[in-house]
């Protein structure tokens, strides 16, 4: 795998991750004002931990760290006869 695919993918699932996230808060907090609206939950809601909750959002999030660390760390191999500038 490349680099530039390593960074593709690590952006990818690292925004991926802050997506989940982002629809995990919004949903507790729609609830929470639709049960707020009826009378029947009158506090603050609860703070539910995604990264606990929700797999997914550790996994993509410990991949996309994977990702952007291994492409830090990969250097490309060209042998001497591919090399289009050496003569």
């Amino acid at each position: 795998m490349s680099r530039f695919n390593q960074l593709v993918a690590g952006g990818i699932l690292l925004f991926l991750s802050g997506l989940l996230y982002t629809l995990e808060r919004i949903a507790l907090y729609t609830r929470w004002s639709a049960q707020i609206s009826t009378g029947s939950w009158p506090e603050e809601p609860t703070f539910i931990d995604p990264f606990f909750q929700n797999g997914f959002i550790t996994l993509f999030l410990f991949v996309a760290i994977y990702f952007f660390l291994t492409a830090m760390n990969v250097t490309q191999k060209i042998s001497p006869s591919e090399n289009p500038t050496d003569s």
